[in-house]
């Protein structure tokens, strides 16, 4: 083809004149040049890279497995959060570490049993995103998309440097590795001085915080009123202090279930009903630096519906001990004209069932009767009828079946 092209420039020679020869020659050395140019475009391309040796796979990795001649078992795969691959006829293949050579041997290997010699070939189809997380004592924690060659240094400088007044030979630099679970820990101080042994890199996935010596650095996330990062003292590192340096708890939030993550991926749910709502010192859980305190908004919901003035759903605190006077209070009392206070419905769902009640609130107001003024509980619809309407047998049946919809929704 190439002889073809060159034909095509030069012609017959007889019929051309020696400046038309200078030409092609001009031409043809800058195609020379160009085809240069492209090889080394596409040599030098990521796409073109030889990545089979060196790239080693992890979670959010797409690839693509070709077995020739069976395209039954070829495909793309996305290499879910557990980092376990299931392949056709295979099975779970733990992919995440690997590199794509290994893998396409462990998938032949694995063909092996149904297919007399598989050919197997993986490539990588969409690489992940190479991100580290960095947290503690930097301006600006969070997670960074990382650069070839990072190390602890390039890792701070991408989050804004140090705190104020943080001083690096005080501060220990705890790399958390996400391949092997492995904690390394460096004197922030040497790494700032240069030295190359403390200053290690930084691979994707890897948690970097800066331990601020006397002081822990804590997340308060969720339903407080300054979510953030703040630095607590080591003899005060107590889940009620953190709160308190957030501003405190907002009034939705789930104070009994507080959630509270470590940096080796460890986890316990605290308790402080005692503690905020009757000023008991219960909580006896030490933080740890890095430590993530998560307050959860309250699923507990109550339902208040009927001949209200503000019908809806409203939040049940945290030990909130809640009457039936008080959830008509929270829809701003019932309907003057036309709400019927002789014959309010609840129906409570416990463990699939329903339980119907009907309570008299008049017998409650004028005669003081407490057992008209049921506690309500997470989870209850009450139901203020028409008055003109007080057949029970229809409002309860009307009640019932607006809590099977509502219900799983409101606790």
């Amino acid at each position: 083809m190439m002889s073809s092209y060159l034909s095509g420039l030069v012609g017959n020679s007889n019929m051309r004149q020696p400046t038309q020869s200078i030409e092609v020659c001009k031409r043809l050395s800058r195609l020379s040049i160009l085809a240069a140019a492209v090889c080394l475009l596409l040599a030098s391309s990521p796409a073109f890279a030889d990545t089979s040796y060196s790239y080693r796979l992890g979670p959010e990795d797409v690839v693509t497995l070709t077995v020739m001649g069976h395209p039954e078992f070829s495909g793309e795969f996305l290499i879910p959060t557990d980092g376990s691959l299931t392949l056709p006829s295979i099975g779970a293949v733990k992919a995440a570490g690997m590199t794509l050579d290994e893998l396409a041997a462990t998938a032949t290997q694995g063909l092996k049993e149904r297919l007399k010699s598989p050919e197997v070939t993986v490539s990588l189809r969409t690489p992940r995103m190479q991100r580290i997380y960095v947290l503690g004592a930097v301006n600006t924690p969070g997670q960074f998309d990382v650069k070839p060659g990072w190390r602890i240094a390039e890792a701070i400088a991408a989050a804004g440097g140090l705190t104020p007044r943080t001083e690096p030979a005080d501060c220990e630099a705890v790399i958390l590795r996400s391949a092997t679970d492995r904690k390394e820990v460096r004197n922030l101080g040497e790494v700032m001085r240069g030295d190359s042994e403390a200053n290690l890199p930084v691979e994707s996935g890897d948690v970097l915080t800066i331990d601020a010596g006397e002081t822990l650095p804590v997340y308060v996330m969720g339903r407080v009123t300054n979510p953030g990062l703040y630095r607590i003292r080591k003899a005060e590192a107590g889940v009620l202090e953190a709160l308190t340096l957030a501003g405190g708890t907002m009034e939705d939030a789930a104070i009994s279930a507080i959630r509270i993550t470590r940096l080796s991926g460890a986890s316990e749910t605290v308790n402080l009903t005692s503690s905020i709502v009757d000023s008991q010192q219960t909580s006896k859980v030490k933080l740890q630096s890095g430590d993530l305190v998560l307050v959860p908004e309250t699923k507990a919901r109550v339902a208040v519906l009927g001949y209200v003035t503000q019908p809806g759903f409203y939040p049940l605190k945290d030990g909130q001990k809640l009457m039936l006077s008080d959830a008509l209070g929270l829809a701003k009392g019932v309907d003057n004209r036309r709400g019927q206070m002789g014959a309010i419905a609840i129906v409570r769902t416990e463990n699939g069932k329903q339980q119907n009640m009907v309570f008299d609130m008049n017998r409650f107001l004028k005669k003081g009767d407490a057992s008209q003024n049921p506690e309500i509980k997470p989870g209850d619809v009450v139901y203020v009828a028409e008055t003109r309407k007080p057949e029970l047998t229809s409002i309860l049946q009307a009640v019932s079946t607006a809590a099977i919809l509502i219900n799983p929704f409101i606790r």
